[in-house]
């Protein structure tokens, strides 16, 4: 499981994409709402959460 301190920097990197967006309003949307989806996981992470609000952005352990 990654830190809190990825999730915050992968939606750092999201506000930033979607900063940088010109014309497509679809795109800065998903991105905005990936930044906060991120920063919601980090959130979790920080006060021991015990269900993580998005499972599906979490890294996928192996088994086998």
């Amino acid at each position: 499981m990654y830190s809190a301190r990825y999730y915050r920097e992968q939606a750092e990197k999201a506000r930033r994409l979607a900063a940088a967006m010109l014309g497509s309003p679809e795109v800065v949307e998903r991105l905005t709402q990936a930044a906060k989806d991120y920063d919601d996981i980090a959130t979790d992470l920080e006060t021991g959460a015990i269900e993580i609000r998005y499972p599906d952005r979490m890294p996928q352990q192996q088994h086998g």
